[in-house]
């Protein structure tokens, strides 16, 4: 590109730590067929630690990158990049999408032909090609937040009274003048940005893009949609909208956004309906959550607490002969504490989320070792009899087994996913040998030739034009396409006509990365060879935890010592603080942050993973999060105990 000459358009993307889903939107951008534009890419990242920034660098050395140190969120991430933009059109793009190769050529010679238009959207389709209802939207109203947030909306799809937030009432397939776009894609004017101003700091994340129509639509601009081109949104709203961050970030987004644009009494109703409904909505699914999440727990606590009962009635008849032998008040509570106990410590290790057996033995027996040390405590005439103990351990074994067969029997999934690949003989190989190395459960139904002029070849199933008879036939769950082979284009068509039971994935050169979606509520799955550390399982980040607070206890108890031999360093107790509050750990990775990306997540280190001089620094915490031990932790410290200071 001639630096002299300005772009025609300017493409910024905001990234956080999704590598392989920007990857995709670059390529898919550079794959775009314009008819002389000129066309230039910033990324601004938010201090990614998942490798993005080197992937960019070495990947797309045209792209212009700018790498923050700190997340500095979405509105202050674009406006670093539209202050270097010297184009006619600036376009803000998600990472987390894929446009079709007409897109860009699309939306300039519609805003060359539309010079009333101050902003444009397109439509926008999830992974299973269903289509996106936040490609329209109107401005929010007291009305249409109510009817958003009470679900009037979902049971109303298509009533302009009811879902006029998101326009239900237009027609998806054609051109309308809209009120609200969508960050993910909004292709807008240079001058109009120099008449109405960049993104509005304060909206950290959520409400920016309703504040930026709003102000274009002020100054006298409209913002149009049109179906003419499609775009892929892979992960749509896909922040966890029952978590107290979401509610908090969401919220404080839209009430400055009531705040900034409503007055009077207007503004302190809608931000009151706001709070009532945002927060009913979350309070409504944590409930959920939590309700879901202690469905086996109180299953197995319930079978093991009744089973236990029946036990001790039998061992008070026939060891005892006594059937009132235990006060019954005394032995329910016991009953009742042997079980939270164990629920406690089976959560602690992570078996509900992981249930294998080696975390159910370990759970069982840390439970058995914990009862008896608070059982050791009680008087005599509230203790059972250790037979009881010993049977509710073995019953507790048994029941969690048994729960854990029938769960996975009423949840289960077919063991191979059923799926057809659409690709070229090479490009399907590859594709194949991606999902063995990532170590995809599938059954591959076969290879659909991706044009409709299928050559002589066995290996085919059938062209293109029969891929959804196929899919029916053979009952498939996913389809891969190669971007290799097809156009985007091809691809999202494909997706939009085809059966919407099914899930999409895209492949291409890159034989590490199969990225998609289910639906515009799931985050975007990828496919790719992945390392199994240690440290990423929450039994493992449960005991690197509990033998920092261990330690840290201990440590205290002797700390005499240690201020004795380490010289009266006394930021020794600053330390040992820091580690029981969890702040930090005893033994963190060693070197910066590049030496760590990628590996999962601990606490900072008081101590360094101890190095050789000749030993590389990123596979030595590799290593230690691949193998961890508490053992290794106890060595560590052990060996570097006199550095504590």
């Amino acid at each position: 590109m001639n630096n002299k000459i300005n772009p025609h358009i300017s493409i910024v993307i905001v990234n956080y730590n999704v590598r392989h889903f920007i990857k995709r939107c670059i390529e898919s951008i550079y794959k775009s067929k314009t008819l002389d534009l000129l066309i230039d890419i910033h990324v601004v990242d938010n201090a990614s630690i998942d490798g993005s920034v080197d992937m960019i660098k070495s990947e797309f050395p045209k792209v212009r990158l700018i790498s923050n140190t700190e997340n500095v969120g979405f509105s202050t991430a674009n406006n670093q990049a539209i202050k270097l933009c010297k184009s006619k059109y600036i376009l803000i793009l998600n990472p987390d999408t894929v446009v079709q190769e007409d897109t860009l050529q699309i939306c300039y010679e519609y805003m060359d032909n539309h010079l009333k238009v101050g902003a444009l959207g397109v439509k926008m389709i999830d992974g299973s090609g269903a289509f996106l209802p936040e490609s329209k939207r109107s401005l929010p109203t007291i009305w249409n937040s109510i009817s958003k947030l009470s679900g009037l909306s979902n049971i109303f799809p298509n009533s302009s009274l009811f879902n006029g937030y998101a326009l239900g009432h237009l027609d998806k397939d054609k051109q309308h003048k809209i009120e609200v776009l969508c960050g993910a894609f909004m292709f807008v004017r240079q001058s109009i940005i120099e008449k109405v101003g960049m993104f509005d700091e304060r909206f950290f994340m959520y409400a920016e893009d309703i504040d930026w129509s709003k102000r274009i639509i002020e100054k006298g601009h409209e913002v149009h949609y049109i179906p003419e081109t499609t775009i892929i949104h892979f992960k749509g709203e896909s922040t966890k909208k029952a978590s107290l961050g979401y509610v908090k970030t969401f919220y404080s987004a839209m009430a400055l956004y009531v705040e900034k644009h409503y007055t009077g009494i207007t503004g302190k109703w809608f931000a009151k309906i706001l709070t009532i409904g945002i927060t009913l909505r979350a309070m409504i699914s944590s409930l959920k959550r939590i309700v879901e999440q202690s469905v086996r727990p109180f299953i197995d606590g319930a079978l093991s607490g009744l089973s236990l009962y029946c036990f001790s009635q039998l061992w008070e008849e026939y060891y005892f002969q006594n059937s009132e032998y235990y006060s019954q008040a005394k032995l329910l509570a016991n009953i009742g504490g042997y079980v939270l106990i164990w629920s406690i410590v089976l959560w602690y290790v992570g078996y509900y989320k992981k249930t294998t057996f080696q975390k159910r033995f370990v759970g069982v027996l840390s439970g058995l070792v914990l009862i008896l040390a608070v059982y050791a405590l009680l008087p005599e005439d509230y203790r059972t009899s250790r037979v009881i103990l010993l049977a509710g351990a073995i019953i507790t074994l048994i029941i969690s087994s048994i729960t854990t067969l029938i769960f996975k029997q009423r949840s289960s999934i077919p063991a191979n996913k059923k799926i057809l690949i659409v690709a070229k003989e090479q490009q399907a190989k590859s594709i194949v040998k991606s999902l063995s190395k990532a170590n995809v459960n599938s059954e591959i139904l076969g290879i659909v030739y991706p044009e409709t002029k299928m050559p002589n070849n066995l290996i085919y199933l059938n062209d293109i034009s029969q891929l959804g008879a196929l899919s029916k036939v053979l009952k498939a769950e996913e389809i891969i396409f190669s971007a290799d082979d097809m156009s985007m284009k091809d691809i999202m068509h494909q997706m939009v006509i085809l059966d919407t039971r099914l899930s999409y994935k895209i492949a291409g050169d890159d034989s590490l990365s199969i990225l998609g979606s289910s639906s515009k509520n799931t985050t975007g799955e990828l496919y790719s060879v992945k390392i199994k550390y240690n440290l990423e399982e929450e039994y493992y980040h449960h005991t690197k935890r509990s033998f920092d607070f261990g330690a840290a206890l201990l440590l205290l108890l002797v700390s005499p010592i240690l201020l004795i031999v380490n010289g009266f360093q006394f930021s020794i107790f600053k330390n040992i603080f820091i580690v029981l509050i969890g702040k930090k750990t005893w033994v963190g990775y060693i070197g910066n942050n590049n030496d760590y990306q990628n590996l999962p997540n601990i606490k900072k280190g008081i101590l360094n993973i101890p190095i050789d001089d000749n030993d590389d620094i990123h596979k030595t915490n590799m290593h230690y999060a691949k193998n961890y031990s508490v053992w290794q932790d106890l060595e560590h410290l052990r060996k570097g105990i006199l550095k504590l200071h």
